[in-house]
């Protein structure tokens, strides 16, 4: 049976079907036709689109350029101190998954549980078993990767491309192929984004995962087969991070709007006759999160499966009352909330290539012109499903979450990039937009193909400073700061975090591996052992270099610091210990420390042996 959604593609871009393709049942409210004046000529209206294969091709393409460029930069970025806890972690899920083929193992029982699920049990799994699998096989087993660091972080990188894809098809549904192209670029050029992509870590995982639960959710809101999916998504990002577990609730205002838009066109809330309507889409949704996407999430962790309760209140109450850490932001020092809420508001505008914010802010002043009319007039306009309320929705909430004065931050940006992609859609409808004000794109270019080259042109043109940065900072994504700021400078001048977990101790490798006497004992500042003895399994450390340990400068001969003014204590012990405050070796970007290397001036004699003592 049709629905009474069904509309004719736009004039715009005539090969790209619309979202319902069925005919219309006789008697069923019509929309304004193509031929109908639009609200606006300022503000043009159309309904959703539906990918064509063609998009998907195109997307499957973007997505392989984003994983082969990151695979293709791995190795220089660093281990911060959580993903060296994830290879562990990794290792055991993998070898729980390996052991299942081992007659003489009782995988189910608790012991076997706990000893492959208990350690990070902070988190869930399905992601450090993505880690764990690829690294098992592509490495060890089969030999296809010879990095290891790599091994743990294809599946991240896999994920961030995946993103980069789903990106571009949301643009293609909201507007045409031009913006999802520029939207797929405004995703991957961002320093930050591209820095945390590399990582064997959660978060360019749940983003991923964020814009998949919303992508079958937008797809659903007329089609059961979508709804179902989308059940399915939320089990993944469930799976993921607890991040997703906002997204059924954001969906579900946007879903009511949807609905009483609807009924504004059609004066009632059910469909007419046989019809299916926003409600039953709504239903058929809803009950597949539900059932699906918490079933999604204890399946796939053994954990769970004993002491269910427990383990389950255990996870939660984590999150409730996760610590904090220090965080140094606009020359204060928060060690404790509550935290300043402009925080991430302040720290994304520094943070994102200014293009892409400039874009992204004409794109969402028109969008929001656009959900406005819609929502004052719903009879007027065509139905675009809530698509543009939800593209705005999803690009505040993940922010307000960390603006609120109780949730830590010191992650900076990776806390709410989930954001991100929503940003890079707008990027796009702001590419869009502008071409249509300079060009009069809609009266002079009528054909489908000029507007989206106009529109790629355009993007493409804006993307080259944020594509220079993302392959500049590289390695160093944390350091990048935007032109609104001065760069590495002015945000060090303002006393802006550009350092995190100790990502920049790979930059000190070369000169340790060359200067360091043999057998010397270091202290990795913010480094952690597991990090250490990775960089020496891939050979870019000398295996004989040592690890003191945290707080541990008085017992070393070399210090590796990384700059972060929150952690000036441990660097004064540093200068105290080897009487000198400064370093013979760092890592600078456009002239800003990230990295120090401290030298005793004479080795430490070793502790004398007390008499009969071996």
């Amino acid at each position: 049976m049709s629905t009474p959604y069904a509309s004719s593609p736009t004039p715009a871009e005539p090969a790209t079907p619309p979202l319902d393709a069925a005919a219309k049942a006789p008697g069923a409210p019509q929309p304004p036709t193509p031929s109908a004046p639009a609200p606006s000529s300022r503000l043009p209206f159309s309904t959703l689109r539906r990918p064509a294969r063609l998009d998907h091709l195109i997307g499957f393409l973007l997505c392989l350029a984003q994983l082969g460029l990151l695979m293709g930069t791995s190795d220089p970025v660093g281990i911060p101190r959580d993903e060296s806890f994830y290879f562990y972690a990794a290792d055991r899920a993998a070898d729980w998954y390996v052991r299942l083929f081992d007659e003489n193992v009782r995988s189910f029982s608790h012991e076997e549980i706990d000893r492959g699920w208990k350690y990070n049990h902070e988190h869930p799994v399905l992601m450090k078993t993505l880690f764990g699998l690829s690294h098992h096989l592509l490495v060890e087993k089969w030999g296809l990767v010879k990095d290891h660091r790599l091994g743990y972080r294809i599946p991240t990188m896999a994920m961030a491309g995946m993103a980069v894809w789903l990106a571009f098809l949301l643009g293609v549904m909201v507007q045409g192929r031009g913006v999802g192209l520029v939207a797929a670029l405004a995703l991957a050029l961002q320093p930050r984004v591209f820095f945390h992509s590399h990582l064997a870590c959660f978060d360019a995982p749940v983003t991923f995962a964020w814009l998949l639960i919303c992508y079958s959710w937008l797809r659903a809101t007329r089609s059961r087969r979508w709804g179902v999916l989308s059940g399915i998504a939320l089990g993944i990002g469930l799976a993921t991070k607890l991040n997703t577990f906002f997204v059924p609730f954001v969906l579900l205002g946007v879903s009511l709007v949807d609905l009483w838009q609807f009924r504004g066109r059609t004066g009632r809330f059910r469909a007419a006759g046989a019809e299916r309507g926003p409600l039953t889409y709504m239903a058929w949704t809803a009950a597949s999160m539900v059932v699906l996407g918490i079933g999604v999430f204890f399946a796939h962790w053994p954990w769970l499966w004993y002491d269910t309760v427990q383990h389950v209140s255990w996870y939660v109450s984590f999150h409730a009352k996760h610590v904090h850490y220090p965080v140094d932001y606009l020359g204060t020092v928060y060690f404790k909330p509550p935290f300043p809420v402009h925080f991430p508001f302040i720290y994304g505008i520094f943070t994102v290539p200014a293009p892409i914010l400039i874009l992204g802010a004409v794109g969402l002043v028109t969008t929001v012109r656009r959900a406005w009319r819609a929502f004052r007039s719903p009879s007027t306009v065509p139905d675009r499903r809530g698509a543009d309320l939800m593209i705005l929705a999803n690009l505040a909430v993940p922010v307000l979450v960390i603006a609120l004065p109780n949730t830590p931050i010191f992650g900076g940006t990776k806390h709410w990039m989930p954001a991100m992609p929503f940003l890079a859609v707008l990027a796009g409808l702001g590419a869009a937009r502008v071409i249509a004000g300079l060009w009069g794109l809609s009266a002079r270019w009528g054909r489908a193909r000029a507007q989206v080259a106009l529109t790629l042109a355009f993007g493409g043109v804006c993307m080259v400073p944020a594509a220079w940065a993302t392959l500049k900072y590289g390695p160093h994504g944390p350091a990048y700061f935007n032109a609104l700021v001065g760069g590495a400078p002015g945000a060090a001048a303002i006393r802006m975090p550009r350092n995190f977990w100790g990502y920049s101790t790979v930059a000190a490798l070369p000169w340790l591996n060359e200067h360091a006497e043999k057998g010397a004992l270091a202290f990795w500042h913010d480094a952690t052992s597991g990090a250490v003895q990775a960089y020496q399994r891939d050979g870019v450390l000398r295996p004989d270099i040592r690890y003191t340990g945290d707080w541990t400068a008085p017992f070393s001969d070399l210090a590796i610091y990384c700059d972060e003014r929150a952690k000036y204590p441990e660097e004064l012990d540093i200068w105290r210990e080897y009487g000198t405050d400064w370093p013979v070796a760092g890592h600078f970007v456009d002239g800003v420390q990230l990295v120090g290397v401290y030298q005793r001036e004479a080795l430490r004699a070793p502790p004398p042996v007390p008499e009969g003592a071996r």
